[in-house]
């Protein structure tokens, strides 16, 4: 099976679909409005990239697991 690429939309380097790294953001606007009135968009990112960017508040469920190993 041929390996999907991805770019990071933080540092704009690939990310290889054959590591845990690939990450997807699901962006909606408007989400308080009705379906209507919302856009969605998928983004992906480096599991690492998106650790830097957050705060240390806001938790990433899963970067303790054994599957990240991070």
């Amino acid at each position: 099976m041929k390996k999907k690429k991805y770019e990071c939309c933080f540092c704009s380097k690939e990310i290889v679909s054959d590591t845990v790294d690939v990450t997807a953001l699901i962006v909606i606007t408007n989400f308080d409005k009705s379906e209507k009135k919302q856009e969605v968009q998928q983004l992906f990112c480096h599991i690492l990239c998106l650790k830097e960017k957050l705060p240390t508040t806001v938790p990433l469920y899963g970067l303790t697991s054994e599957k990240t190993n991070i």
